[in-house]
């Protein structure tokens, strides 16, 4: 673990194979959570983590994906989310086939617990925005649609910070699997209409607005390599097999394992077929 204070009240593990995870502290003794870990491992250690700091109050989702949601199954806190989120884990949570052949990839020691995993669903859900209040502290949680159509942003604003979820990350780009071009870039301006001085990305460290830049360049850089492929007549079969942006969030850097290598091609694949169709649709959206 890489845990770290961030502000007075805001702690943050960016260490975690998976989403940051985040701390608010209320100032009584109760906290927040943003995000559960990944691995079952890193969830179970994590709960005793922020038991040092208080009695969980919320645990936040930003969106439904496994990086975001497995760890509720063993953090404590009642559990909030954007309405889809919950709908999407009732309709398609994970299977254990599909957690089993992962563990075995990315936390080899959690494979005995799959047989006994239960997706834990949010207790409380909103549409738009919604305010919690732990202790002293409010937070903000604002419907920002982009790396997900549910991804939420967690605003603290008398800690000046901004969680984002995977609308922004600091590790490169994520899958499009459930993005757009056109949201990816409006849940950038979203996050950028905030006032904050730190931003918690999805993955990778903490910064400042300039990574709402670096993120906004990652996307053009991709999206104009799809539109240049597409303006000299390549089909969208064409482009996903060649075209291919780094993965440093899924694949295996070295400092921790990957997804399996034909979940990474899937993941690859389907991003550039997701931004080919959407330019196909709306040639414009190349000038975001």
């Amino acid at each position: 673990m890489a845990l770290r204070r961030l502000t007075d009240r805001v702690l943050v593990e960016t260490q975690h194979l998976g989403s940051n995870n985040g701390i608010v502290e209320g100032g009584d003794g109760t906290l927040a959570l943003v995000d559960a870990p990944h691995r079952p491992t890193d969830a179970i250690a994590w709960a005793a983590t922020v038991a040092e700091h208080g009695d969980v109050r919320w645990l936040i989702n930003t969106d439904h994906h496994p990086d975001h949601t497995i760890g509720n199954r063993w953090v404590p806190g009642t559990v909030v989310s954007h309405r889809i989120t919950r709908e999407r884990l009732v309709t398609g949570a994970p299977t254990h086939e599909y957690l089993r052949d992962l563990f075995a990839v990315i936390d080899e020691a959690s494979v005995p617990l799959v047989d006994d995993y239960e997706v834990r669903l949010a207790d409380v859900t909103f549409d738009d925005r919604m305010q919690l209040i732990v202790g002293d502290r409010r937070l903000e949680l604002h419907h920002a649609p982009g790396h997900t159509v549910n991804t939420i942003l967690v605003h603290v604003p008398d800690e000046g910070v901004l969680f984002t979820g995977d609308d922004v990350c600091n590790l490169g780009l994520p899958a499009f699997l459930d993005a757009s071009v056109e949201r990816f870039f409006d849940a950038i301006d979203r996050a950028d209409a905030l006032a904050f001085e730190h931003l918690v990305p999805g993955h990778g460290e903490p910064g400042g607005r300039e990574l709402l830049d670096r993120y906004r360049q990652l996307g053009r850089e991709l999206v104009g390599r799809v539109a240049d492929a597409i303006d000299r007549g390549e089909s969208r079969e064409r482009c996903a097999e060649r075209i291919r942006f780094e993965d440093l969030i899924h694949a295996d850097t070295g400092d921790a394992p990957g997804y399996p290598d034909h979940l990474i091609e899937h993941f690859q694949r389907r991003s550039i077929e997701q931004i080919f169709d959407d330019l196909e649709a709306a040639p414009a959206l190349r000038d975001r």
